[in-house]
């Protein structure tokens, strides 16, 4: 009797997008064919295959719209109907992509469940992999965590296993367009949250622009003929402004929720004196710092911490080790490049308004969920023409790695007036943390 309600709900769910879709196209001027002078925008579609998949993609194909869409391996396994459209997807020149085998949330957040262990996370993006290559697609090397529930420690297992995020919605500034189709709102009100933004919590989200991500939903039973109805009016907008679609993903599609992908350290032009730490001031005593940096930390009454400089490092032989056994409830420890007036001559010359680049390779072991998470980013500084030094930005958090790992981070317009900056990467809270190899350079 539930596989019966199932198909005649799905059956129906299927006319009325197709009657939906041919009313669309009657009222559409036409597909998009702009000469692409604008840019281009990148459409996502999630949850399916499913029933009303072939609908989708009909509207997709008649409307010129590339798009990438990232599917659930549950979906495809033993279901030959939806296999099949998969391989449709794959024949029109469609991009197939991970969204975990059962859209399992890794945290919880959404859910309130148990957050997934590592094996679990690994377990589903490999079984979701293995059908979409079973079903005639080809290995993924993207993924999107299903609610966009994830955090830097679960991205970094995805990294590892070879993929690289394409979040669902991020940051007032991220560049995500969430279009809320799966809320059930109308096609009016679907086209309005992608071509003009919305606002959510307060903040207001642009609508898309040039290299946006939009998020959209195929796999969706009751909602998906409204998102097909959205579909000519967005593209209406795209040929006025001159927008083009593309299945190519931005290399940072991260919505500011965790780090961006690192770009390789600069071969010339690094501003940071002894950036492998091999000189130091007392070879002999082992807790001695590295020239031209010093050992700081905020709020340090709150903290006990001990440095060690290791030769267990990324390069050369010298990389140094804090290890935070005890935090109360603010501060951190950080190796900084120095801040002492005593050593100026080790910062570069620098110029406000322009932006700069930081990197540092780590590794460490720390809590990374929980009330007591510990949180580990790149924070920067810059001495203003007082001569104070002032705390400018900080980066996504970093998750513990037990082998070395890059941190990487691009700052905003350095402000007026500054003299020099500073970086560090901060461990708040209880852990280790080794660094080694520090770059920065001026874009």
């Amino acid at each position: 009797m539930k596989n019966n309600l199932r198909f005649w709900r799905a059956l129906i769910v299927v006319v009325i997008a197709t009657s939906v879709l041919a009313g669309a196209a009657a009222r559409a001027s036409g597909p998009i064919n702009s000469d692409c002078s604008g840019g281009y925008v990148t459409f996502t579609f999630d949850d399916g295959p499913g029933p009303n998949t072939p609908t989708v993609l009909q509207a997709l194909i008649s409307l010129n719209i590339k798009a990438v869409f990232f599917v659930n391996g549950d979906h495809l396994d033993g279901q030959a109907a939806n296999q099949q459209t998969l391989r449709d997807e794959v024949a029109a020149g469609y991009d197939i992509e991970n969204h975990t085998y059962d859209h399992a949330s890794y945290t919880g957040a959404s859910t309130g469940t148990t957050p997934l262990t590592a094996d679990q996370v690994t377990s589903e993006l490999q079984n979701a992999a293995a059908a979409i290559v079973n079903a005639g697609g080809r290995q993924p090397t993207l993924y999107r965590p299903p609610y966009g529930d994830v955090n830097s420690y679960y991205d970094l297992i995805a990294q590892h296993l070879g993929y690289r995020i394409v979040m669902p919605w991020g940051t007032p500034t991220g560049n995500i367009v969430d279009s809320q189709d799966w809320t059930g709102i109308s096609s009016g009100q679907i086209a309005s949250n992608v071509i003009n933004g919305y606002t959510k919590s307060g903040n207001f989200y642009p609508g898309m622009k040039a290299d946006s991500i939009v998020s959209l939903h195929d796999g969706e039973y009751n909602t998906t003929a409204n998102t097909i109805g959205a579909l000519p009016a967005i593209a209406d907008y795209m040929n006025s402004k001159h927008l083009c679609s593309t299945s190519v993903v931005r290399p940072d599609a991260t919505g500011g929720v965790v780090p961006p992908p690192a770009l390789p350290e600069p071969a010339t032009g690094n501003l940071v004196q002894n950036p492998s730490l091999e000189t130091v001031r007392q070879a002999n005593n082992p807790t001695v710092e590295p020239v031209c940096f010093q050992q700081g930390g905020a709020s340090v009454v709150n903290t006990t911490a001990t440095w060690t400089l290791t030769p267990d490092a990324h390069s050369g032989s010298v990389a140094e080790r804090v290890d935070v056994t005890s935090w109360k409830t603010s501060g951190d420890r950080k190796l900084v490049l120095t801040q002492r007036q005593s050593e100026a001559s080790c910062l570069a010359t620098v110029a406000p308004g322009r932006t700069y680049s930081f990197w540092v390779w780590y590794k460490g072991d720390w809590t990374y969920s929980g009330t007591n998470a510990t949180r580990v980013s790149i924070a920067t500084y810059y001495r203003n023409s007082s001569g104070a030094w002032v705390y400018w930005q900080g980066s996504p958090l970093y998750a513990p790695s037990p082998t070395w790992n890059l941190a990487y981070f691009v700052s905003a317009p350095l402000p007026a007036g500054a003299t020099a900056v500073s970086y560090s990467l901060a461990l708040s809270g209880v852990g280790s943390l080794t660094t080694d190899d520090y770059a920065m350079i001026a874009n």
